[in-house]
């Protein structure tokens, strides 16, 4: 009988990823950032913080409930919880900040910043698709498709800088 109750956990958690793989994919998020003191402020998708949010929650319940079961700490679970646990934050953080001067994207370890004026190329990549990829001479920045209102950021992005986007680039 244990068996079947394994099997029946091993198909939810295959249904509830492929479930939550398939929101994020159809995930909208605002048209408009967030707008105050003359800066615009685009956050990451609702859809997400959650996804990111209740994935690390899973891992840590099946973390202690690992730990209960076998009364001692389990290093490769533990191990897997971090991971799952940073990649989730991850996925939940992050934003996009524009301003008169330029724009940075913040995300959970790291903040980049662009000026305007340095800004020489805007491409739109096939493999991300969705994302924004700014280059300012040899430096790269890519917002990718998590964050709302990306066609709002791209059209901010060409209006500061006087460019176009180069589309399917690679």
């Amino acid at each position: 009988m244990e068996s079947s109750g394994s099997f029946v956990a091993q198909v939810a958690t295959v249904a509830l990823t492929a479930a939550a793989l398939g929101w994020l994919y159809r995930a909208k998020g605002a048209e408009l950032p967030q707008t105050s003191d003359g800066r615009n402020f685009y956050g990451t998708k609702i859809q997400f913080r959650a996804v990111g949010i209740v994935g690390g929650a899973f891992f840590t319940v099946l973390l202690i409930w690992s730990w209960l079961d076998l009364h001692r700490p389990d290093v490769v679970l533990i191990s897997i919880t971090v991971v799952f646990w940073a990649m989730g934050l991850w996925l939940a953080s992050g934003s996009v900040i524009t301003d008169q001067a330029g724009l940075t994207k913040r995300v959970l370890w790291y903040s980049h910043s662009f000026r305007w004026s340095e800004i020489t190329e805007i491409r739109l990549p096939k493999k991300q698709a969705g994302g924004i990829e700014l280059r300012a001479g040899s430096r790269k920045l890519l917002i990718d498709f998590r964050f709302n209102a990306l066609r709002h950021l791209l059209d901010e992005i060409e209006r500061h800088t006087g460019l176009k986007a180069i589309k399917n680039a690679s």
